[in-house]
């Protein structure tokens, strides 16, 4: 049995699959191939069974334990134990390693036309190629390797900068947000017009800020006006008429608004307990009534012939006639009375008044409660506005506050453009007058001076004819302090 070697060292493992076909300049042959990710082959290995696997396919097959060898099963030359791949059972092939290497490969980017073999594309290329297109890792943006450092500080929505006020990281797609938030940036009041007035400090300075225009106090009921600090008791004693007239109508609404919010029923539950309030009434005075009848003394009742004894009419009867009685006789006397109302019935009127009592106080307290509910809205509903109007006045004192910026930026540019402008003209002078130095520094002032006249022969006929009797000598220098002479004249007539 053949001994078992220990897997390879580190060294030659490698941490990825197969190098893609792609990058093959020259024809792919099957013998180049891994059996199990189907690429070239990298840091190639071979089992026992003879077939070769990259060294991280390898790793990865036999990490859970021994597996089959696929290459084997699909050629069905699967043998135990030889097929049988586990740890320490192959062995780095170095002879398939140098000659996968040495094949022509190119790079599979776009763009990009590096060409050589396979061990240069590895050591050199791969992973380096200007062209490979990578994910960006904040934003996921797909972008080439080249273009990584400039999106990262350009373009990625999702780089983080420092504000330049309050020095607190931001991500680039929350600039706006973090600068309508930023308690350290500028703004403008609108009344005094200071400028660079941090936010956190802004609504202190407006508090006490006399030019600051505010709302009316008066603006709750409906007045729109809005008055600068040191105005606003002039504007009050001005439009005095004017707010008592929209308080008026103000309370008015509420008023409207507190009775709708009633019950319907209210009135309706009043009218009825009234007409309780009469029938128990009635009913405690016919009770009363019919207890006093029926504690007095028997009254005469009617013979049967309907007339009495003594032949005087009787009173008449309250009550039903009782029963005739066992025993006949010429005439009977009907004692009539009044039968009492039951208890019960006077316990269930004083139950249902006590509900109806009950709901009327109900009734009420929800009215109570509505009222205060409402009172409560109402002061949400103000504070509401008003806050409203804070954060429009902060919006509008922002938005001023960024066009003041553009400006100045776009002045501070032209201007800074006009420097350079002048900076260069003031370059060519310091070149001119530096010319000029090394000149004068290059120039002697103990030579002779030649003048050497021109048409010599010219000039003397003239002089001779008059026409231009003398010359002058062009200016010189005798030293470093004396520029030039007088023009020295001179007359061809003495030669």
């Amino acid at each position: 049995m053949a001994m078992q070697e220990p897997s390879p060292p580190s060294s030659m493992e490698s941490n990825k699959p197969g190098f893609p076909k792609k990058i093959l300049a020259n024809k792919l042959e099957d013998k180049h191939l891994c059996n199990c990710c189907q690429n070239l082959l990298r840091r190639p290995f071979q089992a026992q069974c003879g077939h070769r696997f990259c060294s991280y396919c390898f790793n990865r097959t036999v990490r859970d334990g021994p597996q089959k060898c696929n290459a084997c099963i699909k050629e069905d030359i699967f043998e135990e134990p030889t097929s049988i791949l586990k740890q320490g059972c192959a062995f780095p092939d170095n002879a398939a390693r140098r000659e996968v290497e040495n094949l022509s490969a190119v790079c599979i980017n776009e763009g990009c036309t590096w060409n050589g073999n396979i061990k240069e594309y590895e050591s050199n290329h791969e992973g380096n190629c200007e062209y490979m297109i990578i994910p960006c890792p904040s934003c996921k943006e797909r972008i080439r390797f080249s273009e990584q450092e400039r999106h990262n500080e350009r373009e990625c929505p999702e780089r983080t900068l420092n504000c330049k006020y309050c020095k607190e990281p931001f991500h680039f797609k929350n600039i706006k947000a973090h600068d309508e938030i930023c308690p350290k940036y500028p703004m403008i009041c609108e009344g005094c017009a200071k400028k660079k007035i941090p936010r956190e400090k802004y609504v202190d300075h407006i508090k006490f800020c006399s030019k600051f225009r505010t709302p009316c106090r008066f603006h709750v009921v409906g007045c729109d006006m809005s008055v600068e600090k040191e105005k606003i008791h002039d504007h009050e004693r001005a439009c005095a008429y004017e707010h008592l007239n929209l308080l008026l109508h103000y309370i008015m609404g509420m008023k409207v608004s507190i009775e709708g919010l009633q019950p319907q029923g209210l009135e309706l539950a009043g009218h009825k307990l009234l007409e309780l309030h009469h029938s128990l009434r009635e009913l405690e005075a016919r009770v009363s009534q019919l207890s006093t009848t029926s504690n007095g003394p028997p009254v005469q009742g009617a013979t049967a012939s309907g007339s009495s004894s003594s032949g005087l009419p009787g009173p008449p009867a309250l009550a039903l006639p009782l029963p005739p009685p066992p025993v006949p006789a010429p005439s009977l006397t009907v004692s009539t009375s009044f039968t009492p109302l039951p208890s019960s019935v006077g316990a269930a009127l004083e139950l249902q008044l006590h509900s109806e009592k009950t709901k009327v106080a109900e009734l009420g307290r929800r009215c109570t409660d509505l009222e205060v509910k409402s009172g409560t809205f109402e002061n949400v509903v103000c504070v509401l506005n008003r806050e409203v109007e804070r954060f429009a006045t902060t919006m509008e004192a922002s938005n001023r506050q960024h066009r003041l910026d553009q400006d100045k930026i776009e002045a501070l540019s032209n201007k800074v453009r006009q420097l350079e402008r002048t900076v260069g003209l003031k370059d060519l002078t310091v070149a001119e007058m530096e010319g000029r130095l090394r000149e004068m520094s290059a120039t002697t002032f103990d030579g002779v001076f030649v003048w050497r006249i021109s048409d010599f022969t010219k000039k003397r006929q003239d002089a001779i004819a008059g026409r231009a009797p003398a010359m002058f000598s062009p200016a010189f220098y005798t030293s470093k302090y004396v520029q030039n002479l007088p023009f020295f004249p001179y007359s061809p007539l003495h030669q």
